[in-house]
């Protein structure tokens, strides 16, 4: 036996453990997939009060404006812009429409409405009447229970499908607890809204183990920036969002124009060669560039999704302007296209934070 053998014994070893594992992984995710998959997120909602969160939430024609992923909903027995009641159903859509059509029918389970302990009016002060769900999670029982010891009686708000999203999950629950919290700032009482969301589903395909990520980052981006955005004061928030999406989208159509007919003057002006001496990648960013344009203003009326277009065309034009300045240094009399891109978008954003507290929060109810 040579020096050499032992290494090559392991060297073998590994390769056939590494095949091994290779091959089991499939069974491997097959057997995770069976498994129920709970998802929690937590928000605090300053200045809000718990009723007005919870009409909100309970409306599914508001779910479009807050959850980046859903297209919009419909139902043929519910009005979808009042709160659902009890045993109602609502078919939220994904996905591409009509290329690629995905939908969940969701059906209300239950609906309660927070009240003061003080307020025990016989359960009148809710959406619906109280309702049993065939599905539950180990985090909806321990948040019902945290919700009892609290100074008020939170609100609920549960939705489940059965049948789920086809070939990929079913008996999907989504459950929402609205607790009021008390806060004090200088001896002036605040009135705070804690909101829990309890997302569970049972996995019918690896995909859905696989999207575990995505949905967590979807949840957060729903309850802890696109909420609050919605429930703010919505005419000078809503004119800033028609406003940036018309400019956006004149400006993406100038640009198409003058990189495919014109002289390339901003590109440029900014440090690059004009469009046509760019590289393809170089020209397929340019391009993307001119799109988002239009996107932004196509999505201007949507609250949730306006947002998403300021934000999207704000990366794309930061991204692109670093770009230019990394490989072709700076511009016509030395301008940085990337820091004039990065200050561009802040104060687009200061703009935006403005308009969003420019006034109170609306519709809030009495403590």
């Amino acid at each position: 036996m040579t020096k050499q053998t032992p290494k090559l014994i392991a060297s073998v070893m590994a390769m056939q453990s590494c095949t091994l594992s290779l091959l089991l992984l499939p069974a491997i995710i097959s057997s995770l997939s069976l498994q129920p998959i709970s998802l929690r997120t937590t928000v605090l909602l300053k200045d809000q009060s718990p009723s007005t969160i919870q009409k909100f939430l309970a409306s599914p024609g508001n779910w479009p404006k807050i959850v980046t992923t859903s297209v919009g909903v419909q139902s043929d027995q519910a009005d979808v812009d009042q709160p659902l009641s009890v045993g109602e159903t609502v078919d939220e859509i994904f996905g591409l429409p009509p290329i690629l059509p995905l939908a969940v029918r969701w059906t209300c389970k239950k609906s309660v409405l927070p009240s003061n302990k003080n307020n025990n009016n016989d359960g009148k002060k809710r959406f619906g009447f109280w309702g049993t769900t065939s599905a539950s999670t180990p985090s909806s029982s321990s948040s019902s229970s945290s919700s009892s010891s609290s100074s008020s009686v939170a609100g609920r708000l549960e939705f489940l499908s059965e049948e789920g999203l086809e070939n990929f999950a079913q008996n999907c629950q989504m459950i929402f607890d609205v607790q009021q919290q008390q806060t004090e700032t200088n001896n002036n009482k605040q009135q705070d809204t804690k909101v829990i969301l309890n997302m569970s589903y049972e996995p019918k395909s690896p995909l859905a183990v696989l999207a575990i990520p995505i949905l967590t980052i979807d949840n957060a981006i729903a309850l802890k920036f696109l909420l609050p955005a919605a429930l703010r004061s919505e005419p000078n928030l809503d004119k800033f969002r028609q406003l940036m999406g018309n400019l956006y989208g004149v400006a993406g159509l100038a640009h198409l124009a003058d990189c495919l007919v014109g002289n390339s003057q901003l590109l440029t002006m900014a440090g690059s060669p004009s469009y046509y001496e760019l590289p393809v990648v170089g020209q397929l960013l340019a391009l993307v560039w001119c799109a988002v344009g239009p996107l932004s203003f196509a999505l201007k009326d949507g609250k949730g999704y306006a947002d998403m277009g300021l934000i999207v065309y704000g990366l794309v034009e930061v991204l692109g302007a670093g770009l230019i300045t990394l490989n072709y240094g700076n511009g016509v009399d030395g301008m940085n296209a990337f820091v004039n891109a990065v200050l561009v978008q802040g104060v687009v954003a200061g703009a935006w934070f403005y308009s969003a507290n420019k006034k109170k929060n609306l519709n809030r109810d009495a403590v």
